[in-house]
């Protein structure tokens, strides 16, 4: 991408009114120019009334080769006759070529160099490097230029992506993280690294997450601005929990983005509707942004500028990525690891709650990412499980971490419903949940009421239980709040009640019971 950066840069002047000067050995002008109207930045009337000149150098050596010393004439002849204030000299390496000693070729680019600071114009060499590490061919370029960019193609998940490094500016601080861009009609696309001060607002109000037993698990819901990471694995209702806490959110008239890698708009839609869900009611009010694609239909810092650009617009409250998982189908854990961190910091700034989500394998202990990087890069992780308990698939929720809060500690059953993930009683009697092999210990409070109703009502117990628990009991048990029901013991009075017989004093002797003949 070094000559159509140039190029562009050079149209870019023109329209500041700079006029520039091009001049080239590496190809033929006709094929130049047929490339460069595929580009939008290309202006065809700038060429031809020479506003944006292009010279070949291979007119200079087509009587008597390569001499330097007429190079170096044709090169300051060329801008002075243009009066160009942008120059590109493409290439050096190329140029060069012609000299076969290494000594020459230095005095060349030093003579150079001496002579372009006297032209007065800004000036781009292009150079070729094939070793990694090195920013020219020959050790020289380097040192007569103020500013290096180097450019390269760097493998990134299953594709090769295009970046490139500021090396060397003279006079100036700058950035030297790599700077991914893409080759597009319109030019270099480059995505810098969005922009998060360190110091900002920091809310102490809550949100919720959009289901009441998951708020007061976290002690009154999200922290506003904070980042969840929601972890487990498929079919735990991870996406259903994220979208039950943007549907909260919509609900109460704030701006939400949902951006998804696994599923497409209309399969998004589809489902939502199921549990009565309208989020294209939504969109159309302009509350809900739905982002769909394939997670390497670009690269991520890509992804990561139009998720923050969109957050600007529309001054979201609430975001979901769903899922990291998917983005590590394609790129590696480092970079999937730092797009999260990037992300949880941009919301944080812009006071955005976050949620993202990742699968995990069978038993999440983990997340599948590294837990020392994902981990301490949000501020809560939720963990979904599925048990196997007493022969059935069940599923259990807890609060791994919540940041700047205390939270519970339960295991907690939880059902996915036709209202969406409804959290239902703490996990009691069993020991070994988090291992994957849970084991029962003793029978709940619900159990031991379940057994009472067989024992007194008989083949009508499980149906009445099952009616009563979903009508008239509370959904949270404990045996503090269960009723006794085994009957009390009665003792009778000392005195019994209109028994009409005057209490016998405490001294006089007991009378003897008549012995009871044994059956």
């Amino acid at each position: 991408g070094k000559t159509i950066f140039a190029f562009q840069w050079l149209f870019a002047g023109v329209k500041q009114g700079e006029t520039g000067l091009y001049i080239t050995l590496t190809e033929p002008l006709f094929k130049t120019l047929k490339n460069l109207e595929k580009f939008s930045f290309y202006d065809r009337k700038t060429v031809e009334d020479q506003r944006l000149k292009i010279a070949d150098l291979r007119d200079v050596y087509a009587d008597g080769g390569f001499d330097a010393r007429k190079t170096l004439d044709f090169i300051e002849d060329q801008v002075k006759q243009s009066n160009a204030k942008r120059l590109c000299i493409d290439s050096i390496t190329a140029i060069a070529y012609y000299l076969d000693d290494k000594a020459a070729i230095r005095e060349f680019v030093f003579e150079l160099g001496r002579t372009l600071a006297t032209l007065g114009c800004t000036t781009i060499l292009t150079s070729e490097v094939r070793e990694h590490g090195k920013y020219s061919q020959y050790t020289v370029e380097e040192f007569i230029s103020d500013a290096i960019l180097r450019f390269d193609q760097v493998k990134r998940g299953r594709e090769l992506q295009r970046v490139m490094q500021i090396v060397k500016v003279r006079g100036k601080t700058y950035h030297s993280e790599e700077l991914p861009f893409r080759i597009t009609s319109s030019g270099l696309s480059v995505f810098p690294a969005v922009a998060v001060p360190f110091e900002y607002f920091v809310p102490s109000q809550r949100v919720s997450t959009g289901i009441a037993a998951l708020d007061e698990m976290l002690e009154g819901g999200l922290f506003k601005g904070s980042s969840t990471l929601l972890v487990g694995p498929t079919g735990t209702g991870k996406s259903l929990l994220a979208m039950q806490f943007l549907v909260n959110g919509l609900e109460n008239g704030e701006p939400c983005i949902y951006v998804g890698f696994e599923e497409n708009r209309s399969q998004l839609l589809r489902n939502a509707a199921a549990f009565g869900w309208d989020l294209e009611s939504y969109e159309k009010k302009g509350l809900l942004l739905l982002k769909c694609g394939y997670p390497h239909e670009k690269f991520l810092e890509e992804h990561l500028a139009e998720i923050a650009a969109a957050v600007e617009s529309r001054a979201a409250t609430r975001c979901v990525v769903d899922s990291l998982s998917a983005l590590g189908n394609y790129f590696s854990e480092d970079i999937v690891v730092s797009f999260a961190k990037k992300a949880s910091s941009f919301f944080k700034s812009r006071n955005a709650t976050a949620i993202f989500t990742a699968a995990s394998k069978a038993q999440p202990i983990g997340s599948g990412f590294s837990e020392s990087d994902l981990s301490t890069s949000v501020d809560n992780i939720i963990i979904l499980r599925s048990v196997e308990m007493r022969g059935e698939l069940g599923f259990v929720i807890n609060v791994s971490k919540e940041r700047g809060s205390g939270h519970s500690k339960q295991l907690r059953l939880y059902d996915i419903t036709r209202n969406g993930l409804v959290i239902g009683t703490s996990l009691s009697g069993y020991e070994g949940v988090l291992s994957g092999a849970s084991r029962k210990v003793s029978e709940t409070s619900e159990e031991l009421l379940r057994a009472e109703f067989k024992k007194y009502l008989g083949p009508l117990a499980e149906n009445i239980f099952s009616d009563l628990k979903g009508e008239a009991f509370p959904p949270k048990w404990s045996s503090a709040t269960l009723p006794s029901l085994r009957p009390r013991k009665c003792s009778s009075p000392k005195t019994p009640r209109n028994s009409g017989k005057k209490p016998r004093p405490s001294s006089a002797p007991r009378p003897k019971r008549r012995q009871r003949a044994k059956r």
